[in-house]
């Protein structure tokens, strides 16, 4: 079955008042610190270490756990609908990708479109860690494809991290499951997916593709109660999957790796982006590059360097994008477009 005819519109971000650099997390850590002093350089010095090799310097948080996720996500959207000229009266679909959200029930994007002033709307969220917002536009397209009536779906998400991101080590060994957590920033983000061209540019998708692999469930966590975990080093050696996945579906499309004018990829860290372009055969100047400036933002990743692209650069008619997101599950989500004016 061919790919639908659908649009992915610009993105918009909302980012935290309150920016933080590598010394201001690093005082976090330290006021909490009441380890065994010895232990504090080895400390200070691993974490020194991932964030150069990561090439983190800067994330934005909001720790105030009165601050509601849907509110940011709610910002975002307006955005993104105001910027794309489209009324929030006119969206069939709400679908919501975050990891972060205040309970169980309901959906997460039943709050969103309830706050955009939505009397009735097809609304949900979609789990799939850190892939859940490209996620959400994969089902967005399914869904636009399966139903005539169907012209508009809005999909966002806001990663608060709040009580789950701990500044709280007391020994090196807890640096194995804690140290990717100091990589992480908080966002929002929203996406508009159309069955017409966005006015002032936006990607018409051509391909979108899902793989998983569900027996590294275990790799990366972040519980119900308790803080974000990650085994950052074995879940980091599962990315040599994505440019092999990357080529099936170029080589469906009939695509070539340099045919690709723009790398929209997941920003776990510069290093690992870097390697996926290495071993898909890429360019890396056509790359994004936006972990320095924001760090980790999870779900909302993606769209924060389709964001900073945007700010770097001009798309032409005709250029050919590949985004590509990488989550703990193990999920890849691929998709391919062609800009259009």
């Amino acid at each position: 079955m061919p790919f639908p005819s659908v649009y992915l519109s610009k993105p918009a971000i909302t980012l935290p008042k309150d920016e933080y650099r590598n010394e201001n997390v690093m005082e976090l850590i330290r006021e909490n610190y009441s380890g065994d002093q010895n232990n504090w350089p080895l400390i200070e010095n691993a974490i020194r270490k991932v964030w150069e090799l990561c090439d983190t310097k800067t994330r934005y948080l909001d720790l105030d756990v009165t601050h509601r996720v849907a509110d940011y996500a709610v910002r975002s959207s307006k955005d993104c609908l105001a910027q794309n000229a489209v009324e929030a009266d006119r969206l069939d679909m709400v679908i919501y990708g975050g990891i972060a959200r205040e309970y169980f029930e309901p959906s997460t994007a039943m709050e969103v479109a309830g706050k955009l002033g939505l009397e009735a709307v097809h609304a949900f969220d979609v789990t799939s860690a850190c892939a859940g917002l490209l996620e959400g536009v994969h089902i967005a397209a399914s869904h636009l494809n399966m139903r005539e009536d169907y012209q508009y779906a809005l999909v966002c998400s806001a990663e608060l991290t709040r009580e789950f991101l701990s500044f709280d080590i007391q020994k090196p060994e807890e640096l194995v499951t804690k140290i990717a957590g100091l990589t992480i920033g908080n966002a929002a983000a929203a996406w508009l997916v159309g069955k017409t061209p966005f006015p002032g540019g936006c990607v018409k998708l051509v391909e979108m593709q899902n793989y998983s692999l569900p027996g590294h469930w275990d790799l990366c966590s972040a519980p119900i109660d308790g803080s974000f975990a990650s085994f950052s080093q074995e879940l980091f050696k599962l990315n040599v999957h994505c440019a092999p996945q990357m080529k099936i579906m170029l080589d469906g499309l009939g695509w070539e790796v340099a045919d690709i004018d723009h790398f929209v990829f997941h920003q776990p860290s510069k290093t690992v982006v870097e390697k996926v372009l290495s071993d898909l055969g890429a360019d890396p100047q056509k790359a994004v590059y936006s972990h320095h400036l924001y760090a980790n933002t999870s779900s909302t990743t993606v769209p924060v360097a389709m964001h900073q692209l945007l700010q770097e650069r001009k798309p032409k008619a005709g250029d050919k994008f590949l985004f590509s997101t990488a989550a703990a599950g193990f999920t890849i989500v691929n998709a391919a477009g062609e800009w259009v004016e």
